[in-house]
């Protein structure tokens, strides 16, 4: 049993069937990833623990659901940025109990430089539901009719085939603004539609990740959505620049589209040109807008503010 007198901090490997545990308080376990067990398990935890879990989809949900309901600081930590520390500290074995291990290890270490998730509420989980549903329709509208146009014999069948993808596709659009407007986000829906570039599932998109966590700087809310840069320099050699991509795809998505948009507009066509012609692809011109409008829109929603071009252009 933990001392409930002082918070511990835990490490949590998630799978299908069970959860591995590494705590602070030199304890380890293995749990059945059940509700049942993980209510147990929290209930032996001192208030106010921290929790770093990495993120496998769905498998965690629970044990994120309850942690937070619990008044437990829950961490996710992105798969691919757990196996560049694991890499980084030398480990050279990845087992359950080991991830946990490290999963621990990399919370006590960085935990000045994460940001924890905020409890959702049931609307808010429905909404980032919905937005998951429209991604997969999306994609699987784009490879059908990719497959179709690739054969000619099945070339004037794409758009008959994905008029019913879209019909869809537009529901689920309709529900996501039903819910944003039961949610009150009128208002902050509008401070970022009214950045050029930015229409209304961009908006929906960048309001709801500024909700999911208590971001203090415009730099944690960039790395959040995974559009910082990696950068990977030694001596005289100037690596490739990557973007870390630890956020949700699909938001990566939409502020790539809108980023797309807005370099078209007068507000920002200098800035996406001049990032051209250092020598970027259009990509990552695009990528580089995109940085600049979820600082603008970050600033924006922080003050509570609408989008005024002399103030925004100065934002790196």
């Amino acid at each position: 049993m933990a001392d409930n007198t002082r918070p511990i901090t835990c490490g949590v490997d998630v799978s299908k069937d069970t959860l591995d545990i590494a705590q602070s308080d030199q304890t380890a376990q293995c749990i059945a990833n059940t509700p049942e067990a993980i209510t147990h398990w929290l209930s032996t935890l001192p208030e106010q623990s921290r929790l770093a879990l990495e993120a496998t989809g769905y498998y965690h949900d629970v044990v994120l659901e309850q942690a937070l309901a619990a008044g437990h600081e829950v961490y996710l930590i992105n798969g691919q940025q757990l196996n560049h520390y694991r890499e980084a500290v030398g480990t050279r074995a990845k087992t359950d109990p080991g991830d946990a291990q490290l999963l621990l290890r990399y919370l006590l270490r960085e935990q000045a430089e994460l940001t924890p998730v905020k409890s959702l509420t049931c609307k808010e989980k429905r909404l980032w539901r919905l937005l998951q549903r429209r991604a997969t329709l999306v994609r699987v509208r784009a490879q059908l009719r990719l497959s179709l146009t690739s054969e000619p014999a099945t070339r004037s069948l794409a758009d008959e085939a994905t008029q019913g993808l879209d019909r869809v596709i537009a529901k689920v659009d309709r529900q996501i603004r039903a819910l944003a407007r039961e949610l009150d986000w009128e208002a902050d829906l509008e401070r970022c539609r009214s950045i050029p570039g930015i229409g209304e599932l961009n908006a929906l998109a960048l309001l709801a990740s500024f909700r999911r966590g208590d971001f203090q700087r415009s730099d944690q809310f960039v790395a959040f959505l995974g559009l910082d840069v990696r950068v990977r320099d030694s001596g005289k050699s100037r690596g490739r620049r990557k973007l870390s991509k630890r956020g949700n795809p699909e938001v990566r998505r939409l502020l790539y589209n809108a980023a797309m948009s807005a370099s078209r507009t007068r507000q920002f066509n200098a800035y996406y040109e001049r990032h051209r012609a250092r020598g970027l692809s259009t990509t990552a011109a695009a990528m580089a807008l995109a940085r600049k409008l979820v600082r603008i829109a970050f600033a924006l929603l922080s003050k509570g503010e609408a989008f005024e071009e002399s103030g925004a252009m100065g934002l790196a």
